[in-house]
């Protein structure tokens, strides 16, 4: 626990920044390429997101919290061995999947309505491999709790891609088609960073070892692996089968359709995971130090850093809620020039209140071993979101899809917390006060709204959100620290620890 708040610093500064050159990026990426083409890339990338699911999405985290917990009894020649253990199975399934559906060209044409999707497709499929050896190594860095490489590799991939994908869009280097530009830049930006992850492996002391530990691995991170794939399988499914829907429901043509995918999902979820930078950077943390805490059976120390932790990821999300609630037409034009994000933007920013918590609550369980438990709410969680997907979108349109995602994540994290309370007790007081900063951030937003509106009309769309976050800043600090959200005893705990 004594060095949580330190890393949690430095991963939240690191991922930060990282988040603010995704977000300019993506505002780029969308004015560059158009809600259209955006789509196109969706629908390509969900294919290849749930592929790799299967092969790399439960075992880093697995192997994070292994490695962590070796690193606390001492047992570091067990680490290299786990490495390469996950490496093996990981890269295995990615070069299988690769070489059938070069095989079988057919399998790729029936899986997309858009034939447009099909060369972005296969210039993105190596992506199986690298994401392979680089979530695996990453995992290694996580838990061995070395912060510095685990952030700094992932700046240095948002950075690469940038660089790739504006010399391959602006024309610089005019060598390929600039639909398919984005598709090759995250191919190189991905082949960089993994040459420099595997220097930095051997820079920090790793070493080639047989590989061991294949059984508990794949028992441990099998859960974890359906949770993922089974969500990248519903993601996929969504956007093969939403702007079909569409097209029934809407009268829209397939190249509407899948212009709505692209708001949704190229230009409204990027806004979405703006809070993520902070909680998301604690869920990170959380993992390897909560697991040497179990392994130490120090559970009443997670107990408390976990309460701490979910109030101020609350906390924050409260106030980005409040302020693309209250201004999501004005951001909507202002950073994408399409005013339907931005009403999109309005309704969708409600999920990011149960997102943030459900992310910590989720690493927690994991840190446990209780992997199953996250997987069974995350599978209620998709089964909520479908259900209330497919039976609302023939009158509710796109707006469906930001419903069902609201309704799952609200599902999910009130089953996680009941799984957490039974393994560790947990403090009430900040949950209280994650409560009652959400009603205060639904007023604010409400509140707000018709003085964004008015100042928009009258002064333009940039003045209107500089000058609501001004108001929402002043009106949350005074309101956080006179309800007691956050107190002394909080400033001086926060202090200690990251003193430690």
């Amino acid at each position: 626990m004594k060095k949580i708040f330190k890393s949690f610093a430095l991963v939240t500064a690191a991922a930060t920044f990282t988040r603010l050159l995704s977000f300019v990026f993506k505002i780029y990426l969308s004015r560059t390429l158009g809600a259209e083409i955006l789509g196109v890339y969706q629908l390509a990338m969900s294919v290849i997101a749930t592929l790799a699911c299967v092969s790399s999405s439960g075992v880093p985290v697995t192997l994070s919290r292994m490695v962590a917990e070796n690193s606390a009894l001492k047992r570091y020649d067990k680490s290299n061995s786990l490495l390469f253990a996950a490496i093996s199975m990981s890269l295995t399934f990615a070069l299988i999947s690769c070489a059938v559906f070069f095989a079988f060209p057919s399998l790729t044409s029936s899986l997309f309505s858009d034939e447009r999707c099909v060369p972005v497709f296969y210039i993105m499929l190596p992506l199986l491999a690298t994401t392979a050896l680089y979530s695996c190594i990453r995992g290694w860095f996580w838990g061995n709790k070395n912060y510095g490489v685990y952030a700094a590799t992932e700046l240095t991939d948002e950075i690469t891609k940038i660089l790739f994908s504006v010399l391959l869009l602006s024309g610089t280097l005019a060598i390929v088609n600039s639909q398919l530009s984005y598709a090759y830049a995250m191919v190189a930006s991905d082949v960089v960073v993994v040459v420099l992850l595997i220097v930095l492996f051997f820079v920090c002391g790793g070493r080639i070892s047989k590989p061991h530990g294949f059984k508990p691995i794949v028992k441990s991170s099998a859960p974890l692996t359906a949770t993922r794939l089974s969500g990248s399988m519903i993601t996929t499914l969504v956007s093969l089968s939403l702007p079909i829907m569409l097209t029934k429901a809407a009268g829209l043509t397939t190249g509407q359709a899948t212009a709505e995918l692209g708001r949704a999902t190229g230009m409204v979820m990027p806004l979405l995971f703006a809070p993520t930078a902070i909680t998301g950077s604690l869920a990170v943390v959380v993992i390897p130090e909560f697991a040497s805490m179990n392994a130490g059976n120090e559970r009443d120390k997670i107990g408390a850093a976990l309460s701490l932790s979910v109030k101020y990821s609350c906390l924050v999300t409260g106030f980005f809620f409040a302020l693309f609630a209250s201004c999501g037409v004005a951001l909507g034009e202002l950073l994408y020039a399409d005013e339907q994000a931005g009403r999109y933007i309005c309704i969708a920013a409600i999920a990011m209140l149960p997102m943030g918590a459900n992310g910590l609550c989720v690493s927690a369980l994991n840190s446990l071993g209780k992997e199953t438990s996250t997987f069974i709410s995350h599978a209620i969680g998709l089964a909520v979101l479908v259900a209330v997907l497919f039976s609302t979108v023939w009158f509710m349109g796109v707006y469906a899809y930001f419903l069902a995602l609201i309704l799952s994540h609200i599902a999910s994290l009130t089953i996680n917390l009941i799984a957490l309370s039974k393994q560790i007790k947990l403090d009430k007081k900040p949950l209280f006060h994650s409560l009652f900063a959400y009603v205060f951030c639904a007023v604010a937003a409400m509140s707000l709204s018709p003085l964004c509106s008015l100042i928009a009309d009258l002064a333009g769309n940039a003045a209107a959100v500089a000058t609501v976050f001004a108001a929402l800043t002043a009106s949350y600090a005074v309101y956080v620290f006179c309800s007691g959200a956050v107190d002394k005893t909080d400033i001086n705990f926060l202090s200690s620890k990251a003193k430690k």
